[in-house]
């Protein structure tokens, strides 16, 4: 007999139990999931129909004419679908059927006058009644009697069921106040100048007590009430800025310009009788804190560094303001040295200057620095790169900050380490990415980056000699010189190769003696010093310690070959000295040939 196994009777009912429970779960999963696609779709649909109503009607003048005067407008999908804004296709998701063209859409304005789109629209209104629609206002305005405001205009008056007025016989909007219109605050006190101004801020809530029929009064008693509520906001104010500009004091061309000395002008106004004040936040150019994190910075408390108030950072107040149409205006101008007063911008490359003003009913308003697009360069940044060579220690590149409008050639004065080395190559200055050559008299308004111009030397084209002079007079004989290899364009930076030194005047030096003749006696002139005692200075100036002149006499060989000339030195007219005493005859040379000889 085998073992049969099978499920009790409790284990199957467990099982089953299970099961439904789990089938449940999932089935009121989906439904959510079906509900909220549902509503997805559906809200969609609505949207959609909004948009190509708003297009409709900012597209189509008169209706825009009639919203200026009507309370509302109803139009329908069917002027959607006919003008081309919408499909007629179009399905309702919540009905599966295509979109009514009857179907309503109500627009208006709002008291801000942005266009409000109301769909799906059911008007219950069967008669006349008094439309109102919530009102706004600044603090301080000047707008009279706030109960009533905008009556009879398309925020507070009586309309037929289609949003057009109701007028009397003569075309009038027919509400007045206290006849058939009555205004009530929240606490059912009537509605008055006292009670509701712009000189309070806060949100009301008015009842209005009317009658449909322009004919009747409040006070009739069998005339038949009506009522409607509508909201009176009073806002606060806030404040206007007019102009904020951080800029340099002087012009960039003055002799006496400093990117660090600032000038600020602002000018701002709010309601009389609003206390303002203001605060100057900087950030780095690329920063990109909210505003609201940036005026978290603004203390009431003055920082002080090295006994100097900061101009940054702090709440200021705004004082001796100018009235005109109940505003009143603040107007400042003032010189400030970023570095003193600034401290901590003073080492930034560009800022961004903000300007925050609050006022008594904690409103803001900002402004970013309208100078420059919003940039004050202070420094700017001179990117040196090596191009393949070091510098001293041994990196490729270097940042230099220097002051907004600097002088490049004055960057690199300040900066002496700024000369990089190649081996076998010449530094010849500084060059941009497109391999032109930088003028060092240039100004420099933005960041930029100069690469290293190099120059190959010892090439072999660009090589030549250079010879040193003999260490040794030439009548000593036995000297020495150099001979050393150097590049053509920049000798004395490099040798190309080893240099050599070699003898030279090894034999003595000859004189050579020049001539002068006339018809007489000419004198005879020395172009050099010919050995230590006898020296020329000039024409017929022959100098040697007593002696006078030279006298030049012609001789004539004895076979007529060649003439010659014999150079006679006298001293006191008595034959002493002999200068040259050389003369070729039959080809010979005679005598001793480019030497002195003493007649001692």
């Amino acid at each position: 007999m085998r073992n049969k196994k099978g499920f009790t009777l409790v284990e199957v009912l467990v099982s089953i139990g299970l099961l439904a429970l789990l089938g449940s779960v999932i089935a009121i999963s989906l439904n959510r999931v079906f509900k909220d696609n549902n509503i997805k779709n559906y809200d969609e649909y609505v949207e959609k129909i909004k948009s190509a109503a708003m297009l409709y009607v900012n597209n189509t003048v008169d209706i825009i004419n009639d919203l200026n005067d009507n309370s509302f407008k109803i139009i329908t999908i069917g002027d959607l679908v006919d003008n081309g804004y919408l499909n007629d296709n179009l399905v309702n998701p919540n009905t599966n059927e295509k979109v009514g063209k009857n179907e309503e859409i109500q627009v208006f304005y709002d008291s801000d006058h942005e266009l409000i789109v109301v769909y799906p629209y059911t008007n219950d209104n069967k008669d006349s009644y008094l439309y109102t629609l919530n009102y706004s206002v600044m603090y301080g305005d000047t707008t009279d009697n706030l109960c009533y405001v905008g009556l009879n205009t398309r925020s507070l008056q009586l309309i037929n069921p289609d949003g057009t007025p109701v007028k009397d016989n003569n075309s009038n909007k027919i509400l007045v106040p206290e006849q058939n219109i009555k205004a009530y605050m929240e606490n059912g006190e009537e509605c008055t100048n006292l009670n509701l101004s712009s000189d309070k801020v806060g949100t009301y809530k008015i009842r209005y007590e009317y009658t449909k029929n322009y004919n009747e009064l409040l006070n009739q008693e069998s005339v038949e009430k009506k009522s409607a509520e509508r909201t009176i906001i009073v806002k606060p104010s806030k404040p206007v800025i007019s102009t904020f500009t951080i800029r340099p004091q002087k012009n960039e061309t003055d002799v006496n310009y400093n990117v660090y000395d600032a000038k600020m002008d602002l000018s701002v106004s709010d309601i009389d009788g609003v206390k303002l004040k203001y605060c100057i936040v900087g950030v780095k150019s690329d920063d990109t804190t909210s505003l609201n994190n940036l005026m978290m910075k603004c203390s009431d408390e003055v920082k002080t560094v090295s006994g100097v108030n900061q101009l940054n950072n702090s709440w200021v107040d705004l004082t001796n303001g100018t009235m005109s149409n109940n505003k009143e205006t603040y107007v400042i101008s003032k010189n400030f040295n970023i570095e003193k007063e600034m401290v901590d911008y003073k080492d930034y490359s560009e800022i961004k200057f903000y300007v925050f003003v609050k006022n008594s009913f904690e409103e803001y308003s900002n402004k970013l620095n309208e100078y420059n697009n919003g940039i004050y360069k202070l420094n700017v940044r001179i990117r040196f790169n090596a191009n393949s060579g070091i510098f001293s220690n041994t990196i490729s590149i270097i940042d230099v900050y220097v002051k907004y409008e600097s002088i490049f050639k004055d960057a690199l004065n300040s900066s002496s380490y700024l000369n990089p080395s190649k081996k076998d190559f010449y530094f010849e200055g500084w060059k941009d990415n497109k391999e032109k050559q930088i003028n060092e008299n240039i100004k420099v308004t933005s960041d930029m980056e100069v690469f290293a111009k190099w120059y190959k030397l010892c090439e072999k084209k660009n090589q030549k000699t250079i010879t040193t002079e003999c260490s040794k007079p030439c009548k000593n004989g036995k000297g020495t010189r150099t001979k050393k290899i150097v590049d053509k364009k920049y000798p004395d930076s490099i040798e190309c190769g080893q240099s050599v030194t070699e003898s030279c005047y090894t034999s003595e030096c000859t004189i050579s003696c020049t001539k002068e003749i006339s018809k007489d006696c000419d004198y005879f002139t020395k172009d050099r010093i010919a050995v230590d005692d006898y020296y020329c200075r000039g024409p017929n100036d022959w100098r040697s310690y007593a002696h006078k002149r030279v006298c030049v006499i012609e001789k004539q060989c004895s076979d007529g070959s060649t003439k010659t000339f014999y150079r006679k030195a006298t001293w006191d007219d008595v034959d002493y000295t002999y200068c040259c005493q050389a003369f070729t005859c039959a080809g010979k040379n005679v005598g001793i040939p480019n030497d002195w000889v003493s007649g001692l």
